[in-house]
């Protein structure tokens, strides 16, 4: 096998229900890249692999939840083919979004009742249980902690995300 199949391969991997792909550090181990310029090697094979598959559709992204590199769809291409998630159920993307600014602003973890307060609603635990049921959380019943899977990483470009709403406050700010 050569490089780019490995890195293909590596790349496209489902390791398990929430995760894609491989680390830098799984990359360079697999393909044995020990030199003090690796960081520089492993960004141009990236670069290499990305321009190759780009002309069919496929681009490769970063998920920095679980900082995996993986292979997607362009975001023009898959818009048109991939359905909504939350079937018309504005309430769950509105609950997700709600729990990953309260994971994110905790350090990876929060309680639901944290996720009420910032959703403004009484009853969130229905939603908190489809949105497990959908791989996107994992809720531990004992502690009543909230942990996001790294399953919206693949599905969302986070980076843009947030510079949207950074732009927005900005906005909002004038």
């Amino acid at each position: 096998m050569n490089e780019i199949s490995v890195l293909m391969h590596l790349l496209s991997k489902k390791t398990d229900l929430y995760q894609i792909g491989a680390t830098k550090k799984e990359i360079l181990n697999t393909l044995n890249i020990k030199n003090k310029n690796k960081s520089i090697y492993f960004h141009d094979l990236i670069a290499n692999l990305s321009n190759y598959i780009e002309p069919i559709g496929l681009q490769i992204r970063f998920n920095p939840l679980d900082s995996h590199w993986f292979i997607s769809f362009e975001p023009e291409i898959s818009d048109g083919v991939s359905a909504n998630p939350f079937g018309g159920k504005p309430r769950l993307a509105a609950s997700l979004f709600v729990t990953l600014t309260a994971c994110l602003k905790n350090s990876g973890a929060c309680t639901i009742s944290e996720i009420k307060e910032l959703r403004k609603k009484k009853n969130v635990l229905e939603d908190l249980k489809d949105l497990e049921r959908m791989g996107y959380i994992k809720i531990n019943k004992d502690t009543g902690q909230v942990k996001m899977t790294p399953l919206i990483g693949y599905q969302l470009e986070l980076e843009k995300l947030f510079v949207k709403l950074a732009s927005l406050k900005l906005k909002i700010k004038k």
